[in-house]
């Protein structure tokens, strides 16, 4: 619904401009649901619980909202857990289904995956399940996504039965006090605690808001991808920060709020290029 309200009122407004690429709200939603469309027909349905272990980027939001809309639970994984935490996560969310990026800062997670749970692999091809992750259905590379789709018709009515009541995602929280605790998050709560803190963090239509935070933390995914969804702003995101690089993306994007961090902020402002660029 909050998509919808953005392709009725912003369709050409960009939603998200990640390095060289961007995607506006009617975009988004066209790529989302085509994309919903062949999850489903690989068997995904409402409350199955899909994790998605990718880099931020466009190709995360399509997935991420190809997975809500349709009232599947969303289980983002961050990019940065070893193979026991990895392991842990997907067996504690209970994971009906896995799509991941096929490697990223040299990392193969299919590699990762196949030394925690041997077998896992074979899920790609329908293969029997695995003992380690014995819920786990189904696992894809975001570069080999199923291709089959249902009928239009299909993908509007599962989108009529999601509820407020209904669990949007689990994200887990970073563990620095201890092992990392599943958070669940409903639809209408999602959406609404979003809202209310808006005004506080200026975000309104408009806005180009730059969030570093990996869209698997809450400071990504609420405070970022959420918070454009619900005001109508722009999402600007890297999947790799790198300071002079991310200084001429910020100019040549144009970004009205910067929500990085401290230490990143300080690291743009040393260097060479600070002084003369366009704020």
């Amino acid at each position: 619904a909050v998509l919808a309200q953005r392709v009725r009122e912003d369709p050409d407004v960009q939603a998200i401009v990640s390095d060289d690429r961007s995607i506006t709200y009617a975009g988004l939603d066209d790529e989302s649901r085509t994309l919903a469309s062949r999850l489903v027909a690989a068997g995904i349905g409402k409350g199955d619980r899909v994790g998605l272990l990718m880099p931020n980027g466009i190709d995360w939001a399509v997935t991420a909202l190809a997975i809500m809309r349709i009232g599947a639970v969303l289980v983002p994984l961050s990019t940065l857990l070893r193979p026991p935490e990895l392991l842990a996560q997907l067996r504690t969310a209970s994971l009906t289904d896995l799509i991941a990026a096929r490697s990223f800062r040299g990392r193969s997670y299919l590699d990762d995956l196949e030394s925690i749970a041997s077998g896992v692999s074979g899920l790609q091809h329908d293969r029997p399940r695995v003992t380690a992750l014995p819920s786990l259905r189904h696992l894809w590379l975001d570069d080999d996504l199923p291709t089959t789709t249902v009928p239009a018709g299909v993908i509007t009515a599962m989108e009529e039965r999601v509820r407020p009541a209904d669990d949007l995602a689990i994200l887990f929280t970073s563990g620095s006090r201890g092992a990392p605790k599943g958070v669940i998050h409903t639809h209408g709560g999602a959406v609404r605690a979003t809202a209310a803190g808006l005004d506080a963090r200026c975000i309104g239509r408009g806005e180009r808001l730059y969030i570093p935070m990996p869209f698997f933390w809450v400071g990504g995914f609420g405070g970022g991808l959420l918070s454009v969804l619900v005001a109508g702003a722009s999402l600007l995101t890297e999947a790799v920060p790198e300071p002079a690089r991310t200084l001429r993306f910020l100019e040549r994007e144009g970004v009205t709020l910067f929500r990085g961090w401290p230490d990143q902020a300080a690291r743009i402002a040393t260097d060479a290029a600070f002084a003369t660029a366009d704020p």
